[in-house]
């Protein structure tokens, strides 16, 4: 094999999934993330008058900080070896450098397969999450539906289901589980299952909340809430339930407004005691051709920018009285472009859904 290969063989094998998406991603992104790790288990010292001295002690602050991720194993070994290798260099012990720097590559070889051994499990997961989300919206001659989900880590705590009706309705429903990551994404599947069950029993979006609140402390878990919109389709006649969710937005296309329809109704597992039944208000909505209704979680408003700025429901009302002319999916489209650009390469704090429908 000649020279020329391989080098062409190496350089092939470093770049081919090398793009400057990634340089960015990195920069702006993942090291800020991994930065704010360390930050949250380090320890607090008191500000000192010398740069000096501040600047050392959070040197200080922060390997401790590393240090207390690693296993106690690994942290006594990683410490000798640093150790080791310092005393090498400084003695020109360059055998003892080289051994103490084989050993700490190793140790780093061990904690990236566990960390590769984690990431294996959680796209696992994030698979088994991704295929509970429907591939499309029921078929509805009276109106068109496209919908978004994005996570905000592998697996994520919101969620949309579409449940048929042998009667032709249908029930659209979009929840967002307290907390984050792989306890959200599990109590998520335990809520839709419930969810799914308890529709198939009862028929009014109301109803079904109500029982579903009693399941959850009877059957889930205690401390576990979360919000969640149902809505009933049949014809172009809607009823809307909302326990604790965000506010249907809802375009007018005869008056030419979107405008949010408020209800009250509290989030389920918060009460048990009949106050619950009596927060929830049902709503009903009889729309016109062209009229168009959005549903979504808090993550797409709460979506900030790098100055903490908020992208707020007032850019999304805009965003559809302007685009109201267009399908449901190049509405959603324009949505989540505004998103993205909004966002850039800030942290995604939370997951984000969307539902958009539009009657024709």
């Amino acid at each position: 094999m000649s020279e020329q290969n391989i080098i062409k063989k190496i350089y092939n094998f470093y770049s081919k999934d090398l793009t400057a998406v990634e340089f960015e991603k990195l920069i702006l992104k993942d090291t800020p993330e991994k930065y704010r790790y360390y930050i949250r288990s380090m320890d607090k010292s008191e500000n000192s008058k010398s740069k000096p001295v501040e600047f050392f002690r959070f040197i200080k602050n922060f390997a401790l900080a590393f240090l207390r991720k690693l296993s106690p194993v690994i942290r006594v070994i990683y410490t000798a070896v640093i150790i080791i290798f310092i005393l090498a260099w400084m003695n020109d012990k360059w055998d003892w450098a080289m051994l103490s720097f084989i050993v700490l590559n190793i140790l780093i070889m061990f904690e990236i397969a566990d960390k590769l051994t984690a990431r294996d499990e959680l796209e696992v997961a994030s698979d088994v999450q991704k295929n509970l989300i429907p591939d499309s919206a029921p078929y509805d001659k009276n109106f068109q539906t496209s919908f978004y989900y994005e996570s905000a880590k592998e697996v994520g705590g919101d969620f949309l289901d579409f449940i048929k009706r042998n009667d032709g309705s249908y029930l659209i429903s979009i929840g967002d589980i307290s907390g984050k990551g792989m306890s959200a994404a599990l109590y998520m599947l335990q809520v839709r299952l419930l969810l799914r069950y308890i529709a198939g029993q009862s028929q009014n979006p109301r109803c079904i909340l109500s029982i579903l609140n009693k399941n959850i402390f009877e059957h889930v878990k205690k401390n576990l809430y979360f919000s969640i919109s149902l809505m009933e389709v049949s014809e172009k006649k809607l009823k809307l339930c909302r326990a604790g969710h965000t506010p249907l937005l809802y375009f007018n296309s005869k008056e030419g407004i979107c405008r949010a329809v408020k209800q009250n109704g509290m989030a389920i597992g918060l009460n048990n005691s009949g106050l619950f039944e009596k927060s929830i208000e049902e709503t009903e909505i009889e729309t016109n051709s062209n009229d168009i209704l959005a549903l979504y979680s808090d993550g797409l408003t709460e979506t900030m920018n790098y100055c903490k700025e908020e992208f707020g429901t007032e850019r999304l009302k805009a965003i559809i009285t302007e685009h109201s002319g267009k399908s449901a999916e190049e509405i959603k489209k324009c949505i989540i472009t505004a998103i993205e650009k909004f966002r850039g390469y800030a942290e995604v704090h939370d997951d984000i859904t969307l539902i958009i429908m539009k009657s024709l």
